[in-house]
Formats: C-alpha cells, sequence, structure tokens
C-alpha cells in the first residue's frame, strides 16, 4: 500500500476559539471542503471532536492555503484523505496529518506535495 502524507499548520485556529487545545492528540479528524468561502474557494475545512462539546465534530480551522489549493481539486474529483490532529492549542501551533491512500501496490510513504 502507498500512502502520501504531510504534516501541516492548522490555520485560523484562533478564529474558531482555539478549540483546537481540546482535542486529543491521535484523533481522527474530518476534512470538508468550502467552495463558497468568500476568501478562498479552494478552503478546506478542518473539523474534530471536542469532548466537552458532543459527540459531533467542530470547525478547528482550516488547513494551509498551499495544501487547500492542491488537494481541493482532488477532493472535488472524489478523492479520499484522512487527518489526524497531531496536537497544540491556545499557547502552541496546532498540527494535523493529512494522508492519502496513492496508486501502487509497493508498501511505501511519499510525502504529499504543496507549496
Amino acid at each position: 500500500m502507498h500512502v502520501e502524507y504531510t504534516a501541516v499548520k492548522l490555520r485560523g485556529a484562533k478564529y474558531k476559539d482555539d478549540l483546537a487545545r481540546y482535542v486529543k492528540a491521535g484523533s481522527e479528524l474530518v476534512l470538508c471542503r468550502e467552495p463558497d468561502n468568500a476568501y478562498d474557494k479552494d478552503a478546506v475545512m478542518v473539523l474534530g471532536v471536542v469532548p466537552s462539546m458532543g459527540p459531533e465534530p467542530v470547525a478547528l480551522g482550516y488547513l494551509p492555503k498551499g495544501l487547500a489549493d492542491r488537494l481541493a481539486p482532488e477532493m472535488d474529483a472524489g478523492r479520499k484523505f484522512s487527518a489526524v490532529f497531531v496536537g497544540g492549542g491556545a499557547t502552541t501551533t496546532p498540527y494535523v496529518v493529512v494522508l492519502a491512500v496513492g496508486d501502487g501496490e509497493d508498501l511505501k510513504l511519499t510525502k504529499l506535495r504543496h507549496r
């Protein structure tokens, strides 16, 4: 299995009340396209479960523009991406790892390309 990955800073977390600080490291995140975003047509919102707010994922922030520009067309075409929360929050920058199954039968890891 070929897995593509990258680790990136979560953007805009402070505008989402720094909710990322309540997400447990290793938690699975949801990536949601936001094509009607007024600031970026390629925006990809990152959602995660904040235990004190219930079981439904809430908005934590966005993928950085360089990665979102690369992933948005692929997501729109139906390619699936996963994300995992690495850590961070109110006093440190929150990070996420984005993963995708790539082409090929060989077991390998490849870094997702973005700006």
